[in-house]
């Protein structure tokens, strides 16, 4: 069976204005691409396709008249966490099967006042807390690399939606590296901006002081357009700003080895070592740099008891659903539910301390740096249905979080932006990913860098998965 090819944001935005393509016929080879791949990775649960021929027809009418708007006629999904007016929004669970906001999430109302179409549901795991995109409602999502792995979580759904071309964009959310752990398996581009730059207004909380919501788009050059929007920088019937890069001669580019939970090894270590060669042919400083507190810093270890505690309050106090309705959590969720009760009040007041001084140790080394650096993921996606709680790392078991998350905590603690890119593949042929982090607020100064790197790496955004479609 052969399919309308896959296209990125910015190719098609090019082709509408041209009146090369329409956004009625790109919709049509969306909801093509959709009915023969999504069934087999199960990345969209609820889809609003007769609403979105609509919204493209309307789209159509304003390029025609001149009136098109910055994102017009782009189709996109938004995470299943995210509320949506008249469309169904379960947070990946049971508890919410039937649950149809009245609203839209601000991010999702921004994004359709400046034309692009939803056009439905990205999985996510139950209530955003876990890696794997599987929930006791939705099942489990597949990466489209290989569809024995996992996508990465918990906005797995929506990365693995954009590797296999169903849409050219997405929205997802990040507490401990939901954007940036996903995208980095699935080989695609997220990023968490800086906390509250994107308003999380209509967003189903997991740990609100750490909770993030942020762009996801097949390569780091669309994330700009997107962010533009969502942070209000262009206006709903505003100019879409071009593209842009940054030359990278003489920017300051920190690694710190102490921020690494774990040491990178084989693959990971080859392109993090090919990352930092790149940089410097560009002519940026590769400053390898020491943590500057006596303490080595355990940036999940602070963020562990802070969103635990947080969960536990919001499920418990505010929703009132555990230990009430505690059979009907996913058993992983409950498990986590349960591990959170374990947690004191001195914890987090503990950790909150700990929290201020990491943040102020680490933007003290960014005062002197442009951004910082560092691995998304130790390991490789694991694979459906294995131990997911602990993976093989250098012949020795290994807790996924810290292998994963122990690399994602900081940018959460801190409020950070950090923008996740393709860097490379393993020797299995999975993507390898990378994460730029930089000066709070300076977001579109980060993509432009980020947008440089991924350019210059040249490691095959043109190319995605092969899906065999019968």
């Amino acid at each position: 069976m052969t399919l309308p090819p896959a296209r990125s944001a910015t190719e098609l935005l090019a082709l509408f204005r041209d009146k090369t393509l329409s956004p009625v016929d790109t919709l049509r080879s969306t909801m093509a691409r959709i009915e023969a791949i999504n069934p087999t990775i199960n990345a969209l649960t609820t889809l609003c396709l007769d609403r979105a021929i609509q919204d493209a027809r309307a789209s159509e009418r304003r390029y025609q008249s001149g009136t098109a708007r910055p994102l017009d006629g782009l189709p996109f999904v938004a995470k299943d966490l995210l509320d949506s007016a008249d469309v169904r929004t379960t947070y990946g669970s049971v508890l919410y099967r039937d649950n149809v906001p009245t609203t839209d999430a601000t991010a999702i109302a921004r994004l359709r006042l400046a034309g692009a179409i939803l056009v439905g549901k990205a999985a996510t795991h139950e209530f955003a807390w876990g890696l794997t995109t599987s929930s006791s409602l939705h099942g489990q999502t597949r990466n489209p690399w290989n569809l024995t792995r996992i996508p990465g979580g918990s906005s797995g759904g929506s990365a693995a939606a954009l590797a296999a071309g169903l849409v050219p964009i997405a929205l997802g959310t990040d507490t401990g590296g939901s954007i940036r752990i996903p995208s980095a398996f699935c080989g695609t581009a997220g990023l968490k901006p800086s906390r509250g730059r994107v308003p999380g207004t209509g967003t189903f909380a997991l740990a609100p002081s750490l909770d993030h919501v942020g762009p996801m788009a097949r390569s780091a050059a669309d994330l700009q357009g997107i962010l533009s929007v969502l942070d209000g920088t262009c206006a709903p019937a505003g100019t879409l700003p071009k593209p842009e890069t940054a030359d990278l001669r003489g920017v300051r580019i920190l690694v710190v080895d102490e921020l690494h939970p774990v040491a990178l090894v084989g693959d990971h270590a080859d392109t993090f070592a090919q990352v930092c060669s790149c940089l410097r042919g560009l002519g940026a400083s590769v400053l390898e740099t020491r943590w500057p507190l006596h303490q080595r810093p355990d940036p999940y270890r602070i963020l562990a008891p802070t969103l635990n505690a947080e969960a536990r309050i919001l499920h418990e106090k505010k929703l009132g659903l555990y230990p009430a309705r505690a059979a009907d959590y996913s058993p992983d969720v409950r498990a986590r539910l349960e591990l959170a009760g374990q947690y004191q009040f001195a914890d987090y007041v503990e950790a909150a301390e700990r929290r201020a001084a990491f943040g102020a140790a680490l933007c003290g080394l960014l005062a002197d740096a442009d951004v910082l650096l560092s691995p998304v993921s130790a390991v490789p996606p694991p694979c459906i249905g294995s131990d997911l709680e602990r993976v093989d790392h250098d012949g020795r078991s290994l807790d996924l979080r810290t292998a994963v998350i122990g690399f994602c905590a900081t940018q959460n603690l801190t409020g950070l932006p950090a923008c996740a890119i393709r860097a490379g593949f393993d020797c299995l042929g999975l993507p390898v990913g990378v994460q730029l982090t930089g000066r709070f607020g300076e977001d579109h100064r980060l993509l432009r860098i980020a947008v440089a790197l991924e350019s210059a790496l040249g490691t095959g955004h043109r190319t995605w998965p092969d899906l065999a479609i019968a």
